[in-house]
């Protein structure tokens, strides 16, 4: 893959968006980029847009106060040079726990040594270090596991001391100040949002970003208790959530998670340590299959080109990795690392496209349908629409969408063909850069809907090969969510009626 910097395509007729419906190759699976300092230098964030990321994440653990509104204003900056809509995630960091502070910057201890884990940031040496997880004594159990940094390190906690644990090495290795700290047997009580998270999301909705992710989640309740915060928001304005599932017990109740959130994100670091790096694949398929059933967004995450935090191209198994997600549906794929700190930031961005794209050919699935919901009638229409776009061998499946509700039911049918959306929200745009071929485009408010298909019908015909085309259209008697209830197929040369 070239390093060389990748210029804007198109013209002020035909932004660069459109030409990717055209004749050329098409991407379906969205990409999200972390971002960091690097991405405030003159370009640097230009770059990685213009390579093929459509959602940039911010990293809320790594954020100082005022970094998420500055980041915030440079996208939207972006937005409006190249003439497209580009989603904002931030990230909250939730409650990691953490070693303490430690003697000389860590401590190495052998397998089989008996130690001792103190809540709290006191200075650790010898076999005697702090965890900083107040609950540590309540919540942790003899018998129980405690993994640190990402499960290098494994001990067996054996009995309770006053004011502390006293655990078996299993496995040695160094122990290191800050190194993240697991308990994948343990029910935690610690609350899903810190004080950090809170003032974070207050400057999130302020600067308007567009998802938040909820780390360690365990329950639905959680991700209710964010949508409590969020719901003062005005309907249009309100981010989608996106319910990281890093934990053993979020698996447990993935069902009811689902339901609750907007969008799931399988974060693989954390889950990895939790249950298991031979785990994690299955795990992944499960919420793939989830996401899909119940038509929630999904996005894979954690390491998918972590060699290119070093080197301009990645492993073997990286890219079946990254393709592998794909094949099973992933609405997105995320980079971290690799665009946050690493060196090749564009270069990872343009691989993940070209893999992406090369397996998102049709033949590579086995399509499974998402479930319609009794009584829901937007699913049922949805589904009815992408049925009749297969059948017609239809050119795009047209949405005309006041929230976006439509549009996220119609890209969990596995069309293979583009889902050309139209809304008057530019709010709604930027949500819906997250999902799996939906290509959104504005048109001004309409008092009808008539009025408005005839300002999406000037677009489709101005793109490359939709003049004559067959279009399935999906949309409502009124401007107003949840009013779904027609489709209808004709030729764009055709005047809607």
């Amino acid at each position: 893959m070239s390093g060389s910097k990748r210029r804007a395509t198109g013209s002020a007729e035909h932004p660069p968006a459109l030409e990717l419906l055209g004749a050329g190759p098409r991407r379906a699976t969205k990409i999200v980029a972390t971002i960091g300092l690097n991405a405030q230098k003159p370009g640097a964030l230009k770059s990685l847009l213009l390579a093929g990321v459509d959602v940039v994440r911010l990293n809320g653990a790594h954020c100082r106060p005022g970094e998420i509104r500055a980041r915030v204003a440079l996208v939207r900056e972006l937005e409006v040079e190249l003439d497209r809509s580009v989603g904002v995630l931030l990230d909250l960091g939730g409650p990691k726990i953490r070693v303490g502070p430690v003697a000389d910057g860590g401590v190495v201890w052998a397998s089989g040594d008996v130690v001792e884990i103190v809540p709290g940031s006191m200075k650790g040496e010898g076999k005697r270090i702090g965890v900083t997880y107040p609950a540590l004594l309540k919540d942790v159990q003899p018998g129980q596991e405690i993994r640190i940094d990402d499960g290098r390190v494994r001990l067996l906690v054996q009995a309770k001391r006053r004011g502390s644990l006293v655990a078996k090495v299993m496995t040695g290795g160094r122990v290191k100040s800050e190194a993240g700290v697991n308990f994948p047997n343990s029910a935690l009580s610690a609350p899903a949002l810190t004080a950090k998270d809170r003032r974070d999301l207050e400057e999130g909705l302020a600067a308007g970003v567009d998802f938040v992710g909820l780390s360690f989640v365990r329950s639905a309740a959680h991700v209710k208790a964010l949508r409590k915060l969020i719901d003062r928001l005005p309907d249009d304005r309100r981010p989608w959530i996106v319910a990281k599932i890093e934990r053993r017990e979020a698996l447990l109740d993935l069902q009811e998670i689902a339901l609750a959130t907007d969008v799931l994100m399988v974060a693989r670091g954390d889950l990895g340590v939790e249950i298991g790096l031979a785990s994690v694949p299955r795990a992944q398929r499960e919420i793939l299959a989830t996401g899909r059933s119940l038509s929630v967004p999904v996005i894979v995450a954690t390491q998918m080109l972590e060699s290119m935090i070093e080197c301009p191209t990645p492993t073997r198994a990286e890219v079946s990795d990254v393709a592998g997600a794909v094949h099973d549906g992933a609405d997105a794929v995320m980079l971290s690392g690799e665009t946050a700190v690493g060196a090749y930031p564009e270069e990872a961005v343009m691989v993940m496209a070209e893999i992406a794209r090369m397996a998102e050919a049709p033949e590579s699935f086995a399509p499974v349908p998402p479930r319609a919901k009794a009584r829901d009638f937007t699913a049922v229409m949805a589904s009815t629409a992408a049925d009749l776009a297969r059948a017609a061998g239809a050119k795009a499946l047209v949405v005309y969408t006041e929230f976006g509700r439509t549009a996220r039911l119609a890209s969990k049918e596995q069309l293979f063909l583009p889902i050309v959306a139209f809304t008057p929200r530019q709010s709604v745009r930027r949500r819906l850069t997250l999902l799996r071929d939906v290509f959104c485009f504005p048109v001004p408010p309409a008092q009808t809907v008539e009025e408005m298909i005839r300002e999406g019908d000037r677009v489709l015909l101005g793109m490359p090969g939709f003049a004559g085309a067959t279009v399935v259209e999906l949309s409502g008697t009124a401007p107003a969510q949840g009013a779904t209830n027609t489709v209808r197929i004709r030729r764009l040369t055709e005047r809607p009626a």
